[in-house]
């Protein structure tokens, strides 16, 4: 359906795309993947005509209709059903008609007209869809603007596949969806696939990756590696690849060092035969032998200095493993804070009530649950931002807590990273270091914070809570917007980390490898329904086989042993 070959596309004298090649076939998923800024949403551009890329091509099949739904959510304030008709001009303007008529006797004529145009088809087919997407008939009469981010997002996809497309091209299609949401939207590509719809889809989202996924493209340094499978299968892959470039670097660099002892040998010679014919008596025939010997040496110098820079320009580069590491320290076992019997309410709408529950710096909890159903409030709640309508909650004042809100920008000023990270107690050659493990290296520490990027903001937080020896961290959504590379280094660095936490995340592998307990919230009660990875799917149902499906996903990858996680 889509062949790209040889793309490459530039931003002035920077490098996007050097040499990427893919294609898309009917009836396959294929993920696009990688570090933020490696050229994802620049390829999307250039499909869609966009972007003009530097040199390459991309072909369409005949009869392919493409579809494209942005990262950027839509921010429209008319009604639902409004907006998906207008992916239809004719049946929106005749819908606008009849909705504005003022005088009745044109009404049976605007009726007739909306008909044989199809608008009641349409609207039939709406309301026969709209379920798919977890969302009911009664939702088109509300406002765009009154549904959650996740809704939103399902409802710019719904409208898109509307339109008959058979090459659906998606950005970042599950940010913003509670669990459920993407069980759902699973299913939904599952069966576009069946029908032979082709998917190129952005996302850095793991399961998500290897569970619908054929094939992963992932982008970086301006090449593409293009692996059979899902996440897992990625990893694996480069985690072999890496391992290989070791193997060629170790190679090559042991080749260039013998050759430079070699160079420098023939110099000496050189030099030595030099010196015999200045001192030679007889300067005919010592001076001429000499000079000859000195100039095969110096050709021969010149020939292995050539070969060195060969060899280093072919020495392939291999990036340093993950290994975050941080200054160590002990956190006691002590209670966070003790919530007992706690409700909430937004005037008469209740949010959550009578919820139970206590924290320590032992403890790894995870809160979920849909979108809206109160979990930022109820975290608001424990910390002290938000008071409770009823109920007591004690927070312990000789715990040091930090609190990373889901808008982690709001804890910068313009401070560079490293005014940002400077702590007493700590030097600038050890923040450095423990700058550079989480991968902000050379003049990146020297950036003011704001211009980072979400993932890096996110990682600098965390980093510098527990430069501060947090002994509990309260974190919402930690893993919104992330790229893969940021999910891998906040893996890393929760993996290191001594305290404990409690967060907000609708990302199931965040969730199973970090929430060693769990609580959702589900109709306004709080209650908890994991304990060390046991499950009871007979009585939550679908959401929770997933969870345990990741479950199972990530024990498999941990099976591969730590040479995946390195990369």
């Amino acid at each position: 359906m889509l062949q790209i070959r040889d793309l490459h596309i530039s931003y002035g004298p920077n490098d996007i795309l050097t040499s990427v090649s893919l294609d898309v076939n009917p009836g396959e998923a294929v993920a696009l993947t990688g570090p933020n800024g490696s050229g994802k949403t620049s390829l999307l551009k250039a499909v869609l005509g966009e972007q003009t890329p530097v040199s390459g091509s991309i072909t369409f099949q005949k009869d392919v209709t493409v579809g494209f739904v942005a990262q950027e959510n839509i921010t429209e304030t008319c009604l639902v059903l409004e907006f998906i008709l207008q992916a239809f001009p004719d049946i929106h303007n005749a819908y606008t008609h009849l909705q504005n008529l003022e005088q009745p006797m044109d009404y049976a004529d605007a009726i007739n007209r909306y008909m044989e145009i199809g608008g009641f088809d349409m609207e039939h087919r709406i309301n026969a869809e709209i379920s798919r997407f977890g969302l009911k008939p009664d939702d088109l009469q509300r406002t765009v603007s009154d549904l959650s981010e996740g809704e939103k997002r399902l409802i710019a996809i719904l409208r898109t596949l509307l339109q008959g497309v058979n090459l659906l091209l998606l950005d970042e299609p599950t940010n913003h969806l509670d669990i459920e949401a993407c069980l759902r939207f699973e299913k939904i590509i599952e069966d576009l696939v069946k029908k032979g719809t082709g998917l190129l889809v952005v996302s850095h989202d793991r399961v998500f990756l290897d569970r619908v996924a054929d094939r992963v493209i992932y982008l970086k340094r301006g090449v593409a590696e293009t692996v059979t499978g899902g996440y897992t299968q990625m990893l694996d892959h480069l985690a072999r690849d890496f391992r290989a470039r070791q193997h060629e670097a170790r190679v090559i660099n042991r080749k260039i060092r013998e050759l430079e002892e070699e160079v420098a040998r023939k110099k000496n010679w050189s030099e030595q035969k030099e010196a015999t014919k200045c001192a030679g008596v007889d300067k005919g025939y010592i001076g001429h032998r000499a000079a000859k010997l000195a100039k095969r040496a110096n050709e021969t110098r010149k020939k292995a200095e050539k070969f060195i820079d060969e060899l280093k320009e072919k020495k392939p580069f291999v990036e340093k493993p993950i290994s975050i590491s941080f200054p160590a320290y002990e956190v006691p076992n002590k209670i966070v804070v003790d919530a007992s019997h706690v409700s909430f309410s937004y005037g008469i709408k209740a949010i959550f009530k009578d919820a139970t529950t206590q924290l320590t710096t032992r403890d790894h909890v995870g809160l979920i649950g849909a979108n809206g159903s109160g979990k930022t409030t109820l975290l608001k709640c424990l910390i002290g931002i938000l008071e409770p309508v009823s109920g007591k909650i004690k927070l312990n004042p000789s715990v040091k807590w930090k609190y990373i809100p889901q808008d982690v920008r709001e804890l910068f000023d313009d401070e560079s990273l490293l005014s940002f990270m400077s702590t007493e107690g700590y030097n600038e050659q050890e923040t450095r270091h423990a700058l550079g493990s989480a991968r902000f290296r050379r003049d990146k520490v020297y950036q003011p914070v704001r211009s980072l990027s979400y993932g890096e903001m996110m990682r600098a937080a965390i980093l510098k809570a527990v430069f501060e020896k947090a002994e509990f961290l309260f974190l919402d959504e930690p893993t919104n917007h992330l790229d893969i590379e940021s999910l891998e280094l906040l893996d890393e660095l929760f993996a290191n980390y001594p305290g404990g936490m409690f967060f907000i995340s609708h990302d199931r592998h965040f969730i199973v490898e970090h929430g060693k307990k769990l609580l959702i919230i589900e109709d306004g009660n709080v209650r908890s329904f994991i304990s060390q990875t046991e499950l009871d799917p007979e009585e939550l149902g679908l959401i929770q086989e997933q969870v345990q499906e990741a479950v199972e996903q990530a024990r498999k990858r941990r099976q591969h042993g730590k040479d995946t996680l390195e990369y």
